[in-house]
């Protein structure tokens, strides 16, 4: 038998698959004529191991290779083939005996988990993808969370995500659509228990022009598992009417079905989450004809009920009422000054644009300063966050000692992380960035001569996401203020900046973190959001903030 076979079954198997060559096509074949000496490999400019023994018994004889150019020779001939993924390339071995071996060069994948044959990325006409398909796609999200993920295993046990994984893979059905391997993979992902890694629903794969769905809009409340209205079709349910069932599934059983779909640290983290995604996975569990809604008004206790028809997304935006024009006009940060009240309120919406945030920082402080405002409210309940060093910029007025919103960051970088991310100069392995050093070089210093004298207070919110909640966390751990609201959604310890990922064969999106956060002084044993001082549902913060201000 023959060194370099890397299996006999795989040559049996491509032979069937292959068939016999013809007599006559062998003539337009290259020929390598076997001399005294053995027949050697050499894979990329690299001498394999043992030499081959050419098989006339086996029609064609494979070897098969992940290399991209290979190299048969001996003492007096040689052949030379260039391999490109998925290729077969066919030559001859005339043996000293006469005979003629029909050998072949067949690309192989190194990882066929990264780099799958053309075979297996073949779906049928009707687009589904088959069970080896699907339990493929399944292995092949598995491996590269595996590969990307800092720590994969923080939130859940590897027994229990394991045993989850090989459930979805024996309850595969014979074939699936990507919308169906989303409804079974998604939950693997949430498992994770990483706000920002999670398996992407395939919106294009349902919301089609013509597709007929549910003509309601939602917000999911943060603190229990309640669904109001944002809008509805032709107004037919009024706006914060509070959904109590539709076509009889209560609202916390809907809410249920969907967490395992919330990817989150916390549970009010992943409620947020169903607020976003509520109309999709609505659709995915609950589809149907049409839908009777049971619903209750604000402040009030009657159960009152509406028929809803389905429609498609054209007449649901024609006929659905018109939100408020200050909704739509707002600008990511502005303010307002209450004279009678000594208060100013800044409502910062959204962390963009660091150099447009500077002239507005210096625009406002310095209109409070002439204005002579004791006291400042910055808003941030609705805030998502954005980049960070809008939030450097704001903090240097409002602070009186140096400070630092980061504290430490890991990051690990593997030929994986590599091939889905355009960082350029990146290398494998581990980068661990320590910003808590007793030197305090990476503190950032305020604006002594321009910083604001007042009392600042601090509205926050579960919504209050990402940068915004390094923001406050950087507020309260450095003593800028008063926090008043709910515990912000971001924690101070977290997984993030996102990996892009596609399922080879489905092609369904998994956005995966490839970094650990610590915000400064966090204790990663002791995980949570921004606590507030003043601990308030987050529609009664600002009212306490005019309280704490009128009682000074």
């Amino acid at each position: 038998m023959k060194n370099l076979k890397k299996t006999l079954l795989v040559c049996g198997l491509l032979s069937v698959a292959v068939g016999v060559f013809a007599q006559d096509e062998a003539k337009t074949l290259p020929v390598l004529r076997e001399g005294k000496e053995d027949i050697h490999i050499w894979v990329d400019g690299r001498l394999q191991p043992g030499a081959w023994l050419a098989d006339p018994r086996t029609r064609p004889d494979v070897y098969p290779t992940s290399g991209r150019r290979v190299k048969f020779a001996n003492e007096r001939d040689s052949v030379v083939f260039d391999v490109e993924k998925d290729g077969a390339y066919d030559f001859v071995v005339l043996t000293a005996e006469g005979d003629s071996a029909f050998t072949r060069v067949q690309w192989e994948s190194a990882n066929p988990l990264e780099e799958p044959s053309a075979e297996m990325l073949r779906r049928g006409a009707d687009g589904k993808l088959s069970k080896a398909q699907a339990r493929f796609d399944v292995d092949a999200l598995v491996y590269t969370l595996g590969e990307i993920h800092p720590d994969l295993f923080s939130a859940c046990r590897q027994e229990d995500f394991f045993r989850a994984v090989n459930k979805v893979k024996y309850e595969m059905p014979d074939s699936v659509t990507a919308l169906e391997l989303f409804r079974r993979a998604a939950p693997l992902v949430t498992l994770v228990g990483d706000g920002h890694t999670m398996l992407r629903f395939p919106y294009n794969d349902i919301f089609t022009e013509t597709y007929l769905r549910l003509p309601l809009f939602v917000k999911v409340s943060t603190s229990e598992p309640r669904i109001f209205v944002d809008r509805c079709i032709d107004g037919l349910i009024p706006a914060g009417a509070e959904v109590l069932s539709i076509n009889g599934r209560s609202a916390a059983e809907m809410l249920e079905a969907m967490m395992p779909y919330a990817s989150g640290e916390r549970e009010f983290f992943r409620l947020s989450r169903l607020g976003y995604d509520f109309a999709a996975l609505f659709e995915m569990l609950y589809a149907a004809g049409q839908y009777d809604v049971a619903y209750r008004l604000e402040e009030g206790t009657d159960t009152l009920r509406s028929t809803l028809r389905p429609a498609v997304f054209a007449e649901m935006k024609a006929r659905m009422p018109d939100k408020k024009k200050e909704e739509r006009k707002a600008s990511d940060y502005s303010f307002r000054i209450l004279k009678d009240k000594d208060v100013a309120i800044m409502d910062f919406r959204s962390f963009n644009n660091p150099r447009r945030m500077a002239a507005f920082a210096d625009s406002m402080f310095s209109v409070l300063g002439k204005e002579h405002i004791g006291n400042l409210i910055i808003d941030i309940r609705g805030n998502g966050g954005g980049d960070s060093a809008v939030g450097d910029v704001l903090l240097r007025y409002i602070s009186h000692k140096p400070f630092r919103q980061m504290g430490k960051g890991l990051a690990r970088i593997t030929p994986t992380t590599l091939r889905l991310t355009d960082y350029p100069g990146l290398k494998p392995g581990w980068t661990f960035f320590d910003g808590e050093g007793e030197d305090g070089s990476g503190l950032i210093l305020p604006l002594a001569e321009k910083r604001y004298k007042g009392k600042v207070y601090l509205l926050t919110s579960h919504m209050t996401f990402s940068s915004a909640s390094s923001f406050a966390w950087a507020f309260k751990h450095f003593g800028m203020g008063t926090v008043i609201g709910e515990e912000t959604g971001g924690m101070s310890v977290s997984f993030g900046d996102v990996l892009l990922y596609r399922l080879p064969v489905s092609r369904l999106a998994c956005t995966i973190s490839w970094k650990r956060f610590w915000l400064y002084g966090a204790d990663e044993n002791d995980i949570h959001g921004t606590l507030p001082d003043y601990a308030v549902p987050q529609e009664k913060a600002l009212g306490k903030a005019f309280e704490l201000i009128a009682d000074e």
